[in-house]
């Protein structure tokens, strides 16, 4: 299998849905798949109040990653969005792919610092890359699930 990194098409709603959705409750709550699908949707439409990208991994013919980027202007913050790989093929390197690119595609638009918000389930995996804890709120995303915000700076 060689997973292929490419851009988000339309056509890939469903499949990132589903992603989504295999995720489901461990990393999100089910009340946040209608901000997901927003988030999707204003993709699809190509319009944006801030600039956003998002990649798709493939492997064996399969949809198995999703993640996006989104950023204000050169040299501001810019940050991670809804990220996340099939809960039943997580640890096989496509979410290390998918991060290593979107950090790679900031590093080019100019942004000197990367946040994300994340659970406390997902916070030491991004740590590895040199994201760092700035908050924590428990059950900021809700019961059971804390949300932590995490900032990295590129250099």
């Amino acid at each position: 299998m060689n997973p292929k990194l490419r851009p988000y098409r339309p056509t890939d709603h469903a499949a990132c849905v589903a992603l989504f959705d295999s995720n489901t409750p461990s990393s999100f709550l089910p009340h946040e798949r209608a901000e997901f699908v927003e988030w999707l949707d204003g993709l699809d439409a190509g319009g944006s109040d801030e600039h956003a990208e998002y990649l798709v991994i493939e492997d064996a013919g399969q949809l198995v990653a999703c993640g996006g980027i989104w950023w204000t202007e050169p040299a501001a913050p810019a940050g991670f969005a809804w990220g996340m790989v099939a809960r039943d093929l997580q640890h096989r390197g496509h979410g290390t792919m998918l991060v290593r690119a979107r950090l790679e595609r900031l590093r080019e638009l100019g942004a000197g610092e990367v946040r994300l918000d994340t659970s406390q389930h997902t916070a030491p995996y991004y740590a590895r890359f040199g994201f760092e804890e700035v908050t924590r709120t428990p059950g900021g995303y809700g019961p059971g699930l804390d949300r932590v915000d995490m900032v990295a700076r590129l250099s």
